[in-house]
């Protein structure tokens, strides 16, 4: 008897462990959305997808809520009752510790039969925690679309002109795969290159800091993500798009990308050559090359952001991106590899990015200046280029689990540049009636060779206790730029140009060869611990110590009397400096966490040590700083659907090196730096919020935020204009410098008529202080955009797209009476037409109308219309042949217009206009057949 107690005590005992282990929780919301009220009791059954077998089942509780406990990982389907609501049947994949299911939305029978008749698309939209997911297959696009042309259907979802995706009223940073990182970063390599078809899920949501993924606990760090989940058929073979295409006037168009996947291991490649413009790619990364333009300021973390040397000009900087101006060429193509083994305790990513693009540009520059007593005097720029820039980038992570509390994360990356530049410019300045008051004239050429090498050790630890957690980080950044160029300019103050020597009152001409090098080396070191105080308050714990020395040499060549070589060292206009900074950050915060409510406040101290040495002048100059960086965040939610967030910031910003001390330059002797030694750091006040809101049976959303930033010692300019033109500026501080901006849109679905209608609001303010030849000078910047999106979609047949904005801008100066105000009205209207035996047209109008002023009198109207027809042929439609034209009109003309201070200014430039071209595209599959799965419109189905 003994035995068989002990036999049925160990049994249970075992039975009790595997219960304990049943680790994977699965747990979610219920309830009738119609009412917004939760279904207790509801049952909620889990069906193994392999065998159709009863995983376990459960009842929600009073508020709706239920978690379901399985013992392993897998692919499930998940089956919802509750008496007179349609049955809710989803397919779910549990993959982490905890799967948050988010809000399940329930429907009366009848209401839903009401929906499902009319407009199919009951399901196609749910609120998970933080996250929006769209169903793809539920908007309706034409075949073969890209990923860019699905999220222009999405509510709440922009894709512009230039290809920049806007989700929720903010600028998509990061567009992934699978959760995976692709091509670095490079939003327009995914929405140009994949296909809509092969996107099961869209996801969108705010991706929180590595250290708040890690230890659960929100700092308030986020950058506005997509995700795009593929369908499973198509992670087991490969697809991917190809395309050629001829044009007039030597334009052609080609580019190709493959994707093979096979359960987590990703590869994909892809290139492009073309000179349209359409398919030129940007990088994130331009930074990582040069020096930048001077910038030393100290970030929200308290890490000290340091560069200075040339500017980015005469770096020869190109940041990878067609932006509209000049006639390109595009050279690029890259490979991406990821794959995860080991139960995912492994995770290996690489890419390796190759790009060359050419630049022919010519453009002219009027600005109108503002001088106290009404007066005032033009500028006029014409100029040429040429630039050529070729990059290579690699880098590569691995993250390895070594237990379920600790994570080692390894993060390398490098690259070379190399770039070229030839520029001409033909600068003049004007008085009021016409007179010229100065001229110029100058040729610079530049050649560039740069290199980069950063590296990322991260050691994250979790303790048994929920909330504690370590994380340290290792970091060194390294930069080297050197670069060679020449100068050649003609400088007159009146009349023509005559070779004077330099300094001369009336007239000079500069004949130099320019060399510069720069080193920059980084090591730092930080450390965050976080400690649970109670349930739902935690304490935030940081220290960083960072070493940043950097050199830069640049140094101006003049030829000897008689001489044919450049080897006589102005020291005018030559320096040699090294920058060497020593900063100390450390800091605490405390977050409180309840059910809706989140929010934290704490700061930041940071003591930066500068230390700046002029190897030339044989003199040293140190600066301490004692910084203090507050911080606080509110976050409510109000419902699964909707959320209110608030946030404030402090932060400084510091003189840099040509601030305080300037390299003495002649490249423009008609704009002259001034140093000054007293200038103090900035800080600055920035409270922002942001109100989200959607409802998924109506399709109603609105997005909303607002910032402003308020300066104390705002370092701003003083300017003096001399009777010649010649401009002499100094950075000064000042008080009484804010600004703000604000964004609303809001947008709904009439289901009768097929269409979305959206409008939106977005409105900047700038109030700055300045002084302008020793008056002081008050500006006000406004600018108020107004814009309506209208979708039309008849069952894939018919699209329409109308899109209308306009923009007024009001400057005024207070040293004069003379305001510049302003309009401009931006408008689309595309179309699309599918035709019987598989053709298709195509039109888009693109209406721009610019108000003319009196300095501003040309006229900048233009319509620019384009057009394809095309048929698709084999089996799926898979080949296109397309013809189209760009430009029919021939009206595109480059241009843009800003205003503030005390200027206004306007660049007209050359750009890409009328072509023809004939294409033939390629979009392919190769997956293994699968049976056809039900539509995403039925995952809510009537029984």
């Amino acid at each position: 008897m003994n035995y068989m107690k002990n036999l049925v005590i160990t049994i249970c005992f075992f039975l009790c462990i595997q219960g304990v282990y049943a680790q994977y929780i699965i747990k979610g919301n219920i309830k009738d959305t119609v009412n917004n009220s939760p279904l207790p009791n509801a049952a909620i059954t889990l069906i193994n997808a392999k065998d159709s077998s009863l995983a376990t089942y459960a009842r929600a509780g009073a508020d709706g809520s239920f978690e379901l406990h399985v013992d392993t990982v897998g692919k499930f389907t998940i089956l919802i009752t509750f008496p007179g609501f349609a049955d809710y049947v989803d397919k779910i994949q549990v993959k982490e510790k905890i799967t948050d299911l988010g809000l399940l939305p329930m429907i009366t029978k009848s209401h839903l039969l009401k929906e499902f008749v009319l407009n199919q698309h009951v399901g196609a939209i749910k609120i998970k925690g933080d996250t929006t997911e769209y169903m793809a297959d539920s908007f309706k696009v034409k075949d073969n679309a890209t990923v860019e042309e699905l999220l222009k259907r999405l509510p709440g979802i922009e894709v512009n002109k230039n290809g920049d995706v806007v989700a929720q009223g903010q600028k998509v940073e990061k567009i992934l795969v699978d959760g995976e990182e692709f091509f670095s970063d490079d939003p327009a390599v995914v929405t140009k290159g994949l296909a809509a078809k092969t996107v099961d899920k869209v996801q969108v949501f705010d991706k929180k800091s590595d250290d708040a993924a890690f230890t659960g606990i929100d700092d308030g760090q986020k950058i506005k993500t997509i995700n795009l989940e593929l369908k499973d058929d198509m992670k087991k073979g490969y697809f991917g798009k190809a395309e050629a295409g001829g044009g007039t006037d030597g334009y052609f168009q080609n580019q190709a990308m493959i994707n093979a996947f096979k359960g987590k291991r990703q590869l994909s490649a892809f290139g492009i050559a073309a000179n349209t413009g359409q398919v030129g790619l940007g990088w994130s990364d331009q930074n990582k090359y040069s020096s930048g333009n001077g910038v030393t300021e100290i970030n929200d973390e308290g890490q000290v952001m340091t560069t200075f040397t040339s500017s980015d000009d005469d770096m020869g900087g190109w940041d990878g991106k067609y932006n509209g101006q000049g006639l390109p060429k595009a050279w690029t193509g890259g490979v991406h590899y990821a794959d995860k083994w080991n139960e995912d305790k492994e995770h290996l990513t690489g890419n390796y990015r190759f790009g060359k693009q050419n630049i022919e540009m010519q453009g002219d520059v009027l600005s109108q200046y503002v001088l106290p007593n009404d007066s005032g005097y033009y500028t006029k720029q014409r100029s040429t280029q040429f630039s050529s820039s070729t990059r290579n980038v690699a880098d590569m992570m691995f993250e390895w689990k070594t237990d379920s509390l600790t994570t080692i994360k390894l993060t390398v990356d490098g690259g070379t540049k190399n770039a070229s530049t030839n520029s001409i410019y033909y600068n003049e300045t004007l008085k009021e009636n016409g007179d010229t008051i100065n001229k110029s004239l100058r040729n610079i050429t530049n050649n560039i060779v740069g290199q980069f090498l950063n590296a990322d050790l991260n050691i994250r630890k979790k303790f048994n206790k929920k909330g504690r957690t370590l994380s340290i980080d290792f970091k060194e950044n390294y930069k080297d730029s050197r670069a060679d160029g020449h100068l050649n300019s003609q400088n007159s103050l009146s009349g023509d140009f005559v070779t004077l020597p330099i300094g001369t009152d009336s007239a000079y001409a500069v004949d130099q060869r320019k060399q510069s090098d720069f080193h920059s080396l980084e090591v730092q070191g930080k450390i965050n611990y976080t400690e649970p105080l109670s349930k739902v308050a935690y304490l935030i714990l940081n220290y960083g110590l960072s070493i940043n020395n950097s050199t830069s040499q640049n140094n101006s060549y003049n030829k000897p009397s008689g001489g044919d070589e450049y080897n006589l060292l102005d020291s005018v206009y030559s320096s040699h400096f090294a920058y060497n900074i020593l900063n100390h950050v450390g800091g605490a915060n405390l977050r409180f966490v309840y059910k809706k409510i989140n929010f934290s406040f704490g700061s930041d101290v940071s003591d930066a040590i500068y230390k700046q040495v002029n190897y030339l002048r044989d003199t040293t100059y140190r600066y301490d700083y004692l910084n203090l960086f507050p911080k606080a965040s509110f976050n409510y939610k109000i419902d699964r659907q909707t959320s209110l967030t608030l946030n404030y910031y402090g932060s400084t910003r510091q003189p840099t090196i040509d601030q305080i001390q300037p390299l003495l330059q002649n490249t423009d002797p008609l704009n002259i730096a001034k140093g000054n030694q007293n200038l103090k750091q900035e800080f600055d006040n920035r409270v922002s919020a942001n109100f989200y809101s959607y409802k998924v049976l109506s399709g109603r959303y609105i997005y909303s935020s607002v910032s402003f930033n308020q300066s104390n010692n705002a370092i701003s300019q003083s300017t003096n204009t001399d009777s010649f033109g010649r401009r002499v500026y100094q950075y000064i501080n000042v008080n009484g410098n804010y600004s703000g901006w604000g964004y609303l849109s809001y947008g709904f679905k009439l289901s009768k008529l097929d269409m979305n209608l959206g409008a939106n609001v977005n409105s900047g303010i700038t109030h700055s202080n300045n002084l302008v030849n020793g008056v002081e000078n008050v500006s006000d910047n406004r600018n108020y955009t107004f814009g309506l999106d209208i979708n039309y979609e008849k069952e894939k047949k018919l699209s329409i797209y109308f899109n209308p904005s306009v923009t007024y801008t009001s400057n005024k100066a207070m040293i004069s009476t003379y305001t510049a105000n302003y309009w401009a009205s931006d408008n689309t209207l595309s179309g699309t037409l599918q035709l019987p035996l598989n053709f298709e047209i195509s039109t888009s109008l693109n209406w721009m109308i610019r108000q003319k002023t009196v300095v501003f009198d040309n006229n900048n109207n233009v319509l620019k219309w384009n057009a394809h027809v095309s048929k698709k042929f084999l089996k799926n439609k898979e080949l296109e042949l397309r013809a189209s034209v760009n430009d029919i009109l021939n009206q595109n003309i480059g241009y843009m217009r800003s205003a503030q201070d005390n200027y206004i200014t306007q660049n007209t430039y050359n750009t890409i206009r009328r072509y023809g071209m004939i294409s033939l595209i390629w979009n392919f599959t190769k997956t293994p057949k699968v049976s056809s799965a039900a539509p995403a419109t039925e995952s809510i189905i009537i029984k």
